[in-house]
């Protein structure tokens, strides 16, 4: 198959082998992002081995662990004001995980073929073409994009849909997901909604929109690292149909094993600080480089964000100075110029408030 989605993907893996070569380009549009607050958000973790706070002897448990489920499951009613009980709650180790057991599961399905509403995460192009998943995208514009023209099918199928739209930190607008919701009542359709950058909304807001999605129809990934960007630890959690959550479940842990005890004690933390003091402190820090970034002169566009770290701006300087995801890398069009900017990564930053330095720009 040669979809434009796999073309996509080509481009992320010649991508990827650069960054890993030593000496390379400065990367702008990485995927990590340091921050003041992580010793605060891992509370006994920053100072304390796991092996004093929990039983290395035994397996992590996961996904027997109710109480955690439970605390997820309660964070979803306090935040989107919808229904959710630990019977539809899968938690893993990483979000990645979770995109491999779904795609695993649409292949033992009998799915051939899934409709996508642009962009998805490339680790799901990578399991369609793995598994020989034919990719039909369902609009060729954004969601954010102005009169967006959405061609969903006639019949059941699998829609797949990202939000936020990450790499531009936009939310996919209520009346497409209304329109989506709708045609899933009159289908049966299933929807996937990777809502990995999801509950970090600049307008201080907790409800994400695609929660009013037929919650018997709808999966929704979530991930707590992403939500106080503490990568190094693992941890994310799949809402399912009830009716399918413990065959999803018990396809996980096949394929991934059970998690490490450390990353179960970090959902633990994870599900707590979203039902305590949450990311506010976080969000604030991301708007604060945005702030500086914007007041500098390094860029010359920007498109506007409402949500997440990653900004979409031209820069002041040719971007290929700079080792970046440009419209290509998102089967997006009508941006030339534009690269995704990580407003958590402090080296992007100062790479680029040195070249507004450097031409004399606004300090």
């Amino acid at each position: 198959m040669d979809a434009p989605l796999f073309q996509m993907l080509q481009r992320h893996e010649t991508l990827e082998a650069e960054r890993q070569r030593p000496g390379g380009r400065l990367f702008i549009s990485d995927y990590n992002g340091g921050h003041p607050y992580v010793e605060r958000y891992l509370g006994e973790l920053a100072h304390t081995s796991p092996h004093r706070l929990g039983d290395v002897t035994r397996y992590a448990a996961l996904d027997e662990d109710t109480a955690l489920r439970e605390k997820i499951a309660e964070m979803h009613r306090r935040y989107d004001g919808v229904g959710c009980t630990a019977e539809r709650v899968v938690p893993a180790g990483g979000s990645s995980g979770l995109l491999g057991t779904f795609c695993t599961w649409l292949t033992l399905s009998g799915f051939k073929r899934v409709h996508y509403l642009p962009p998805v995460y490339y680790k799901l192009a990578y399991w369609f073409r793995e598994f020989g998943i034919e990719p039909v995208k369902v609009a060729e514009q954004h969601a954010y994009q102005g009169q967006l023209d959405l061609r969903l099918p006639d019949e059941r199928s699998v829609l797949i849909l990202t939000d936020p739209v990450w790499y531009t930190g936009r939310r996919v607008p209520v009346r497409v997901l209304e329109a989506i919701g709708d045609w899933q009542r009159e289908t049966g359709s299933l929807v996937f909604v990777d809502g990995t950058f999801q509950y970090m909304r600049w307008d201080g807001q907790l409800r994400e929109d695609s929660a009013a999605l037929p919650a018997d129809r709808t999966f929704r990934l979530v991930c707590p690292t992403k939500y106080l960007s503490i990568h190094g630890y693992r941890c994310a959690h799949l809402l399912a149909p009830a009716h399918l959550r413990e065959r999803l479940a018990e396809l996980h842990l096949n394929l991934h094993g059970d998690a490490t005890v450390a990353d179960r004690l970090f959902a633990h933390r994870a599900a707590d600080l979203m039902l305590g003091e949450g990311n506010n402190a976080l969000l604030r820090h991301v708007r604060d480089n945005h702030r500086l970034l914007h007041d500098s002169g390094a860029l010359t566009a920007q498109a506007p964000i409402e949500t997440g770290y990653f900004l979409f701006a031209r820069t002041r300087v040719p971007h290929e100075n700079f080792l970046a995801l440009d419209e290509n890398y998102f089967e997006l069009h009508g941006y030339p110029g534009y690269v995704r900017i990580n407003l958590l990564n402090p080296a992007a930053i100062e790479g680029l408030l040195r070249t507004a330095a450097a031409d004399g720009s606004r300090s």
